[in-house]
């Protein structure tokens, strides 16, 4: 396995262990669960994640994910549950949790969070004093993604990609 796809697991990792804190600090005022799929639509990836994704589908013998077009996202089941959850992408691990990034069309530059319009619509003590104790700073996971995407294109020349390139996810369903 190469060093940035292993990089990318362990970011995954991370991330993980931080949306389940949040989601403990957050309790009760979360109410993104299993079949939410509000915020799912259809993505595309960068390579390192793609082929992660794939590598793993493929190391379990799984057969290729099924893709239906008629839903938002063609990995949801009729239910709304995701066909390849253990197996999603960052983006898809983060949605709903507050979410602080910088933001650079305001000035002075500053902080904003953001999180799913269904979360945190109760009036809540911790919800209107989001800091870094109780939010994800997506600026951070955005900026390892990249480091760890230009580190598996250094290792993968072979396949030509450009930085800016990213990979539609429904391509797992050409997986053999």
């Amino acid at each position: 396995m190469s060093d940035a796809i292993e990089a990318y697991r362990r970011l995954r990792d991370r991330v993980d262990q931080m949306s389940e804190s949040l989601n403990k600090i957050h309790d009760g005022q979360m109410v993104c669960k299993a079949g939410c799929c509000g915020c799912c639509v259809d993505l595309t990836v960068f390579p390192v994640e793609y082929y992660s994704i794939a590598g793993e589908l493929g190391q379990k013998g799984l057969p290729s994910p099924v893709f239906d077009p008629s839903q938002k996202c063609g990995f949801l089941d009729a239910s709304g549950l995701c066909r390849m959850y253990p197996y999603r992408p960052l983006i898809c691990r983060t949605q709903g949790l507050p979410l602080a990034f910088l933001n650079e069309d305001v000035s002075p530059v500053e902080m904003n969070v953001t999180f799913c319009e269904k979360n945190f619509a109760e009036p809540h003590s911790d919800a209107a004093d989001f800091g870094p104790e109780n939010t994800l700073n997506l600026d951070d996971i955005n900026d390892s993604l990249w480091q760890i995407h230009l580190a598996f294109l250094e290792e993968h020349p072979e396949l030509h990609l450009e930085p800016s390139q990213r990979i539609e996810l429904k391509r797992l369903t050409e997986l053999p």
